[in-house]
């Protein structure tokens, strides 16, 4: 299985609306999740309901911090301005993307930020399925 990681500052929402956009076009035997450098507490609502709004249901849960062992088991970590602070192992299979977060947005601001991201994610699942990615030979220790 061939696993994109979303990485943002608290996994409350880029990450997040990233990991269910992902997983709602995945090409066959690749999934995503998503963490974060200092999760928060909670998770923004409005991420859940700007998905609702284009027919996406992702189940609510609890910021995850990343780990080591996520960004090892990754094929691709995507951060939106924190790789500096990915744990290590993301070097060589990552990327920024450069997509403001939510704090203080309007919600036309949430929207767009939201078509931002999910142009992204349907260029990086398009990647994949043209074999422009290909899943990482892992072993077994």
């Amino acid at each position: 299985m061939g696993i994109v990681l979303f990485v943002c500052v608290e996994n409350t929402f880029r990450s997040v609306m990233s990991e269910a956009l992902f997983n709602a076009v995945a090409p066959p035997g690749w999934r995503a999740e998503s963490a974060g450098v200092q999760a928060a507490d909670a998770m923004n609502p409005n991420a859940f309901e700007l998905l609702r709004e284009i027919g996406i249901e992702a189940a609510p849960r609890t910021p995850r911090l990343v780990t080591p062992e996520m960004t090892a088991r990754a094929d691709r970590v995507v951060t939106f301005g924190c790789l500096d602070r990915c744990p290590i192992g993301a070097a060589g299979k990552a990327e920024d993307w450069p997509v403001p977060g939510a704090m203080g947005k309007t919600p036309d601001e949430l929207r767009a930020i939201r078509d931002e991201l999910r142009r992204r994610v349907e260029g990086l699942a398009s990647h994949i399925r043209a074999g422009r990615l290909r899943r990482e030979a892992r072993t077994k220790a």
